[in-house]
């Protein structure tokens, strides 16, 4: 079985499963992930969602479907406008981490994507944000998905997420993981001196 079939079928059991509410969805395969994830909750049926964007511009809508590269996918024009995706009906919101939010505590969305994280990963007191606002939530799944790993590991996340899905892709493109891994590993060379 591929890493990503095998990911896909993680990620539709997650969202039929009644006791898990959380998910991290890490690797460094980005765009396989983006697309994976995607093509799960299209699968899940009619589902309405929120994909809220951490530190980033508008532009986080369209970046957000580039990464899966979708390029074609029209965004809405501004955050909280409704925008169809097959069977996916998702709205867009900037969060920020530097304060609590309870903006969306009364919503319950078939799920919320908390998107990148990379850019607390380092920060204690904003994952801790995350997590009460995963706590709170009515929202029935809430996925937590990387970007740019290695360079940024998510690991704080694992210790309060109920499922962890690694995608690499080091079975379906070694040569990508080996690359990323290289490319990886030499940056972290060049920053020891």
């Amino acid at each position: 079985m591929s890493d990503v079939k095998y990911v896909h079928d993680q990620i539709t059991d997650f969202m039929s499963n009644d006791t898990e509410k959380t998910l991290l969805l890490r690797g460094i395969a980005d765009k396989e992930k983006h697309q994976v994830l995607l093509k799960a909750l299209n699968k899940s049926g009619d589902l309405k969602g929120l994909i809220n964007l951490i530190h980033t511009t508008k532009d986080g809508m369209q970046d957000f479907f580039r990464w899966a590269e979708l390029y074609k996918v029209i965004v809405p024009k501004k955050y909280g406008q409704r925008m169809r995706l097959s069977n996916l009906t998702i709205y867009f919101d900037n969060l920020t981490t530097k304060q609590n939010s309870d903006k969306y505590d009364d919503h319950a969305f078939d799920f919320m994507i908390i998107w990148p994280i990379q850019s607390v990963t380092k920060s204690e007191k904003e994952i801790q944000m995350l997590k009460e606002m995963a706590q709170r939530q009515r929202t029935k799944k809430i996925i937590f998905l990387t970007l740019k790993e290695p360079w940024y590991k998510p690991d704080s996340f694992e210790a309060f997420v109920d499922r962890i899905i690694n995608l690499d892709c080091e079975n379906d493109d070694p040569k990508e993981y080996q690359r990323i891994i290289a490319a990886y590993e030499e940056d972290m060379k060049r920053r020891r001196f």
